[in-house]
């Protein structure tokens, strides 16, 4: 199997997840999250929508903190998120979508982000690949700012690229310079999936050696 950087090439077609931090399936949330990959879809990308409300997370031990050298693959806790760690790692892009509760992400989209920690300490398995976040309120009451940017963190240190527009937010009015744009998420969406797509495209043509520091431990 032919490894190009952080790309694999024993598929052709880009493969994008799609994380669902709601318990819902016929809100906002997935709405955005859906546009995204039905877009991605449709520009050949291979594509799957998990819903983390159907899956048994067990809370990260915290090996980090204790030890930088015991957060390993190995030693994340055995449940359905450490299962789905090849489909993690054979993938190019994560689109984690999320609802607002109380100015922040959803306890289980914190959770899987934690969950990545060991692909991130252990070899720098995320590095490379791209990233977009959705966070939505059905009613405005603020907060949806930061709940995607508490995501856009993370996910940046672990070294995943974020492509243009792909920090989005629902409910929100966009201020351009002729024209405001009520509801933009709803019109970027599919916009961020296709232009993953073709941006992944690109890096397997054009793979960069990406450098970073490795501590000593």
């Amino acid at each position: 199997m032919a490894v190009i950087g952080k790309y694999s090439m024993a598929t052709k077609s880009p493969f994008i997840i799609g994380v669902n931090g709601s318990p819902h399936t016929d809100g906002i949330v997935y709405e955005l999250l859906n546009a995204v990959m039905e877009a991605a879809a449709k520009a050949g990308a291979e594509t799957r929508i998990i819903n983390l409300y159907e899956l048994l997370m067990i809370p990260t031990p915290g090996n980090y903190s204790r030890d930088h050298a015991s957060e390993t693959i190995e030693n994340a806790p055995k449940d359905d998120i450490t299962a789905l760690y090849p489909e993690i790692l054979r993938s190019d892009a994560l689109v984690l979508a999320t609802p607002v509760y109380w100015a922040n992400m959803s306890a289980v989209m914190k959770n899987f982000i934690e969950h990545l920690t060991p692909l991130e300490s252990d070899g720098f398995h995320l590095e490379g690949k791209l990233a977009a976040v959705i966070a939505a309120s059905k009613e405005n009451e603020g907060g949806v700012e930061m709940a995607a940017m508490a995501m856009v963190a993370p996910l940046m240190q672990m070294g995943m690229l974020m492509p243009p527009n792909s920090v989005m937010w629902y409910p929100g009015q966009w201020m351009g310079g002729r024209t405001d744009y009520t509801d933009w998420a709803k019109r970027e969406a599919p916009e961020v999936g296709r232009s993953m797509v073709e941006l992944i495209s690109l890096l397997r043509e054009h793979p960069i050696e990406w450098t970073h520091y490795e501590p000593g431990f």
